[in-house]
């Protein structure tokens, strides 16, 4: 149960980070700071903010029940969940590199949460 928490949380800091990376194409720059502050202001940032709030109460959760040292490599699996959002939804490159890249990090995942 706590691992599909920490997973959801993991998640969800992903789909923050997404919708950040979708909100910073709608930031004007160049026309002035206060304008350029005011349109940070965007749906997909106050989304992008409320995922981060949600996934940070979860990880407390996750942290009063799994050691540290256990649950802070699930942070890593964060790297597969943008990857492939990106892939999706920015229509990013996916490569070679990348997928051995994440096998590492996936691997290393595994192998310190095994008992």
């Amino acid at each position: 149960m706590i691992y599909i928490v920490a997973l959801i949380s993991v998640a969800l800091g992903s789909i923050g980070q997404l919708l950040l990376k979708m909100g910073s194409a709608e930031v004007k720059t160049g026309e002035g700071i206060w304008t350029t502050v005011l349109s940070l202001i965007s749906l997909k940032v106050i989304v992008a903010i409320c995922c981060f709030v949600v996934s940070m109460f979860l990880w407390i959760f996750v942290l009063r029940k799994m050691e540290l040292s256990l649950a802070y490599p699930m942070v890593s699996l964060g790297y597969i969940f943008v990857m492939l959002l990106s892939f999706y939804f920015l229509q990013e490159q996916l490569s070679v590199t990348k997928f051995l890249g994440t096998g590492l990090i996936v691997a290393g995942v595994v192998v310190l949460n095994v008992k």
